[in-house]
């Protein structure tokens, strides 16, 4: 019986739901059923933040890009003042991205409102 141990190490099969229905174990359940307005709220409100968030991040490799092409410039007056602007939109963006941040935060402090959660209403 000993040549039926590596078989212990084996995953379980995944139990089948009962409902009829093909469930797929790797997506998140709080993603939803796909189904309606709950679907559309929620994906609503992961695109602003995935937005944001995507902003946030390009701006840094630009302004990494920025100072990448400053440092190998070698002195060169033009390649010099295309890097510098590519550094000062980088730093514009990136101060837009953190406005955009903080006013959406501080109008869901004062005004008591969830401006990254949507709540769409149902016409009965």
């Amino acid at each position: 019986m000993n040549f039926l141990a590596p078989l212990a190490a084996l995953p379980a099969p995944l139990p089948t739901p009962k409902s009829g229905f093909i469930v797929n174990p790797a997506l998140n359940p709080a993603v939803g059923t796909g189904e309606g307005i709950p679907i559309l709220q929620l994906f609503l409100t992961n695109f602003i933040t995935l937005a944001l968030g995507a902003a946030g991040v390009i701006t840094f490799f630009m302004l990494l890009a920025g100072g990448i092409q400053y440092i190998t410039a070698g002195g060169d007056k033009e390649r010099t003042q295309n890097a510098s602007k590519r550094i000062t939109h980088a730093l514009i963006g990136l101060v837009i991205v953190f406005s955009i941040f903080a006013i959406i935060y501080i109008a869901e402090t004062l005004f008591g409102i969830s401006i990254r959660e949507f709540t769409i209403p149902i016409i009965n």
